[in-house]
Parts: C-alpha cells; structure tokens; sequence
C-alpha cells in the first residue's frame, strides 16, 4: 500500500509531536512494506542526497514564511502532488479546506484533528474563528476524523455529533543514552529539573519558571525549547528566570534523549492540547513526572504521576520531592509501565494502518 504523510514540517522530526508522529509511524510502515512518502516543508531540513530518509520518500515543497499561512500554504500544494491510488494521513485541524477539497475529488484522508487548537493564546481573534470553523469543516467530512486522547473524542461528539477513532502517541526508551548534551550544558546525570516544550504561553514555561523560584530550588533547571514566533515571550521569560535555569533551545534526537534519560524529574506545564507525545515519552523513560492537572493528562498519566494547577502548587510539589531520590524513583518506575502497557508504537502504527486501509476500501 501507498502512504502519503501531509500537513507537518516534515522529517527527521526536528519540531512537534505530529513530526515524532510521522517519523515514527512511517518508518514503520516501511519496515512492513509499505510505500512511504513524506511531504516537508523547504528549509526545514536538509534533503538526503537519494530522496529518503529511513525508508521514507521525501518531497520537499515550499510554504509561505508567515505564522497564519505557512502550514496551510504547504499542505495545499502537497495536496496537488499525491502520489496516485495512496492513502493519505492529514495531520493538523487548520488543513481542513485541503482535506474538504481533496474529498470532492474522490480522496478520504485519515485526519488528525489534534486538540482544540484555537484555544491556544499564540493565535488571534481571527485565527482562532479559523480555526474552529475548520473543526466544522473536519467534522462534517467523510474523512476518518483521529482524537488524540479520549477528552479530545468527546469535544467532537459533544460539539458536533461527530464519532473520531482514538489514537494517542508512543513512547520508547531513550535509545541514547550518553552524556555529551549534559556536559554541554554543564548539568550531571540524576542532578536536572527538565522542561521540554515550544516556548509559547500556552506550554507554561513561565509557571515552570515562577514555581523553580518560589521553591527555592537551587539544582540546574533545563529549558528545552524555542519559538520562532515568539521573541517578546521568550525575552520576558529569560528576564524573569533565575540563575540556575539553563535555556538549551532546541534538542532532538540524541540530545533530547541524552537529556530525557538523565532528568531527576520532568514537568509538564502545557495547558491546552491532548495527549502530549513528550509527556508519553518522559513516561517511557521512567522519569518522575508532575504534570499540569487537565483533562488529557488525567487520561494518560492516570495515578502514575503527582498533578497541579498553579505555580504555588508545583513550588510545593517541587519542595517535598525533589530532595526525595526514593519517592521520584518510585514515581518514575510506575509511570514507566503505564507506558509500557499503554502507549506502543507498533500499537500506533497498527491503528493508522487499519485506519489507511478503511479510508482506501
């Protein structure tokens, strides 16, 4: 079977959860079988010399360089060059006039709708009533609508009548486990509060950063992240951060993993979306977790992690458990089987698969 991947920056995932998405769940597509072709947005990475990249066929198309149009801008024109009779997998509520228009050609996407994207502060006035007519648009398609978490499948049956088929994200153990991003960062193993996350309002840095104060705590508190549109914040964020916070930017790959397998503790500050694939992840490292108290992350943590609703409450959390080595590593181990159990790439890759193969029947 032909599978094409549209509506991301792309691979190798160097961005967001849909990219870890794509990557993961394609290159095991190919593994199987499959023919696999990814389109990526121009100047997002650099394009092998043979087109590919761990199997999968890269196509790379330019977009518009603007915060409002560079995904759509992209996505339409990966619509125009779909490979023929080739399932197709949308990522991304705000592509939904790419996926009506490829309905009224004849094509039924796997659409992932994500969470309800115009909550988000990044967007404006007119950008969230976009995006929430698009959320219209998606559900009065014929394409199979995917929620990420079980809280996102209710807002669409609730909202509109619309049934979504649920799929979350996969974890794996950091395959890298070395210590040369540490080193780097000046920061030892076991010894590091992590933050992972694009540094936007709407992930939390600021409370991360407000409660590693109100704490006290003294220990390295690394920030991973970066937005290109979002120079304003991000200064407002440095200026109020203390000392011993460390702003990596952006980490992938061996970084991030290298960075992921020796945290004392992560904390998940994000206050919309659903299922966060980095929180799925920092499960499967069996890593100490806190995890902002919404409805999506009582979903996916269930009673493996400590959760809060403020910084006061995270500058408590932080006080009692940081100097506890013992209750972090019983925390960490707990949520590490949740993941186990739970969250499965290969489990990923065999839903999208059924869900490709119904949308071409």
């Amino acid at each position: 079977m032909r599978v094409a991947f549209i509506g991301t920056r792309g691979v190798p995932a160097h961005y967001s959860g849909f990219e870890t998405c794509v990557e993961q769940v394609g290159r095991r597509l190919v593994e199987r079988g499959h023919e696999v072709t990814v389109f990526c947005r121009s100047g997002y990475s650099a394009q092998p010399a043979n087109g590919r990249y761990l199997g999968m066929r890269l196509v790379h198309l330019p977009a518009v360089r603007q915060k409002h149009l560079e995904t759509i801008s992209h996505t339409m024109l990966s619509g125009l060059r779909l490979p023929a009779a080739a399932a197709v997998v949308c990522m991304g509520v705000g592509n939904a006039p790419v996926v009506r228009a490829l309905e009224l050609r004849g094509r039924r996407a796997v659409f992932n709708v994500d969470g309800a994207d115009w909550q988000r502060p990044k967007w404006g006035a007119l950008a969230s009533r976009y995006l929430r007519a698009s959320e219209r648009l998606a559900a009065r398609g014929r394409s199979i609508l995917v929620a990420d978490a079980r809280a996102v499948q209710r807002y669409y049956r609730e909202r509109f009548g619309r049934e979504s088929e649920l799929i979350a994200y996969g974890s794996d153990p950091p395959a890298d486990r070395g210590v040369e991003t540490l080193a780097e960062l000046g920061v030892r193993p076991g010894e590091y509060l992590l933050f992972v996350g694009r540094l936007v309002p709407e992930n939390g840095a600021h409370d991360f950063v407000e409660a590693i104060r109100q704490a006290g705590i003294t220990a390295p508190a690394v920030v991973v992240g970066d937005a290109p549109y979002e120079a304003e914040y991000i200064a407002r964020l440095r200026a109020a951060a203390p000392a011993n916070v460390v702003f990596a930017g952006y980490r992938f790959g061996a970084a991030y993993q290298q960075l992921t397998a020796h945290a004392g503790l992560y904390v998940l500050a994000a206050t919309v979306g659903g299922t966060h694939p980095v929180l799925v992840e920092q499960m499967g490292a069996g890593n100490c977790i806190l995890a902002r108290d919404t409805e999506s992350d009582r979903e996916v943590v269930g009673d493996t992690a400590p959760l809060w609703k403020t910084p006061a409450d995270l500058a408590s959390l932080l006080s009692d458990l940081w100097p506890d080595r013992a209750a972090r590593a019983r925390w960490g181990e707990a949520a590490r089987r949740r993941a186990a159990a739970l969250y499965s790439w290969e489990g990923v890759t065999d839903r999208y698969l059924e869900l490709c193969q119904r949308s071409l029947g």
